[in-house]
Formats: C-alpha cells, structure tokens, sequence
C-alpha cells in the first residue's frame, strides 16, 4: 500500500494506480510509437535538407536533432512504463521491482529541444541575424522558466494541489510572455515572407497555439482522478503534443523553406516542387 508519505515523494500519479491489462497495452503502445515516429522521422529531415537553400538548411537538420533527442526521451519513458509495472492477477500493479515511473524526463527533454524549435521560426522567416539573435532569446527566456517552473509543480500532482496549482499558473504567466514573443516573429515572418507565402505564418501560429495548448491541460489532467484511464489520456496528450509541436511542426518548416527556396530561384527546390501549382508557377517565371 502507497502511504501518502511515499506518494508525495514519488510525485507521478502513474506510481499511485493500478492498470488494467488494455490500459497498460494502450501507454505502452502510445509511448512506442511517440519515440518511434521521431525517430523515423530524422533521416527525412536530413534528406529533405539537401533540397533547399543554404541559408535554410539548418532549419530541417535542426529538427533531425529534435527528433532524435524526442525519440531518445520518448524511449526511455517507454522502458520505465515497462519496468514500473508488474501484472499481479489481472491487474498491472505500479513501483514493480522498486521501479518507479516520472515524467520529469519530458521536461529535460523540453529543455534541450523548446530553444531549438523556437529559434527555427526565427530563421526561416529570413529575420537579419542581429534580430534574429535578439528575438530567439526573447523567445527562450520565458519557454525555459516556463518548463521549469512547470516541472518543479508536477510534482505536486500526487495530491498537493496547491503546489501544482500555484506554479501552473506561475509557469503558464511564462506561458503567455512566451506567446507574445511568439506572435511578434510570426508578425515579422508575414513581413518578411514572399506575397505567396505570407498565409504560411498566420497559419503557423495558430498550429502553435493549438499544438502547445494541449501541456497545460494534460499538467493539469490528474486533478479529476486517480484512475487509469487518467494516466493513460494524460500520456496520450503528451504525446500528440509532442509529436504536432516537433515532427509536425518541423514538416510545416520545411516545406515553408523548400518553397520560399523555390521562390527565391534555388533550381533543386523548384525541382522538388515541379509537380506542384508553385512548382509549375517557379518553373515558369525562370523559363523552363
């Protein structure tokens, strides 16, 4: 039996509820094809970047990067999943073996790769480099505090709901500087980007904004119960929330580039859209 003593200390509901045989196949399932879809994903950014302009590479082998550090993450929550629980009857029974289950490496992941992807839009709307160092630090500040201060409060989310309450509303004021950062690039990348594309970072915005919006709710999801289906709809959360504001995102990114690419007379991107309406219109405007 989990005293409250040790389940403040564990600090993940996930350690605190028994599964059923479903419940337990569905995280696992969820959190193997969260780290397998980031890795399968890093040889397409690395060959997708040979498509496009110098000044623009970077942008896909930054989220090759992404991918990889996600994937690697993504594994091992998979591995704790599978070593935190031990089947007793027909019920998955938590802390098997002494093991226990944590989200905290989301958060160190978060870490490493919310800069990476943060400064990618900066330098795919082509801001001058002084601005774009600028506004890429205005952009990390409050996304790091935000992630910390988030992860210093989950851990109250075995029962102290004041300590996971007061600095989720800390993290999300971060939250909100964040987003205000964010939408001014999004204004400079409409400015800054050809007539055709100009839709690109409007739409942009609202997948970050849609996309991101899915960690508060799963930080704050266990509040409505110690149950498995709880744990499980959490973890499905940030998955997805993972998965669109990384792989999806870096998709979005790189097809942004390979047609600003092509607009800007980079001849191996216009020939990767050949078969497209732009592709058709860039291969028109130079004649071929």
């Amino acid at each position: 039996m989990v005293t409250p003593e040790l389940a403040s200390q564990l600090g993940s509901i996930e350690n605190l509820v028994a599964l059923t045989v479903g419940q337990h196949t569905a995280g696992s399932l969820i959190l193997m094809v969260s780290y397998g879809a980031h890795f399968a994903f890093i040889l397409f950014f690395l060959a997708i970047a040979w498509q496009l302009a110098p000044r623009y590479r970077v942008i896909p082998i930054m989220s090759a990067v992404v991918m990889a550090s996600a994937g690697l993450s993504m594994m091992r929550e998979f591995s704790l999943w599978q070593e935190s629980y031990a089947l007793v009857g027909n019920l998955y029974q938590p802390l098997a073996e002494n093991s226990s289950f944590t989200n905290a490496f989301r958060y160190g992941n978060w870490t490493i790769t919310v800069p990476i992807l943060l400064t990618q839009l900066a330098i795919a709307f082509g801001l001058p480099r002084p601005e774009l160092h600028k506004r890429a630090i205005r952009m990390i500040i409050p996304a790091v505090l935000m992630i910390w201060t988030g992860l210093y409060g989950q851990f109250g989310e075995t029962g102290d709901w004041a300590r996971l309450n007061i600095w989720g509303v800390i993290s999300s004021v971060f939250f909100v500087w964040l987003i205000v950062e964010v939408r001014g690039v999004i204004s400079r990348g409409v400015q800054t980007s050809p007539t055709q594309l100009q839709a690109w970072p409007k739409n942009i915005w609202w997948f970050f904004l849609a996309t991101w919006g899915l960690y508060p709710i799963a930080y704050a999801l266990p509040q409505l119960g110690f149950t498995g289906d709880v744990v499980v709809v959490r973890q499905l959360l940030f998955s997805v929330a993972d998965i669109s504001s990384k792989l999806v995102y870096g998709i979005i990114l790189s097809r942004y580039v390979l047609r600003r690419s092509a607009l800007e007379g980079y001849v191996p991107a216009a020939e990767a859209l050949e078969t497209s309406p732009l592709g058709s219109s860039v291969a028109s405007q130079r004649g071929d």
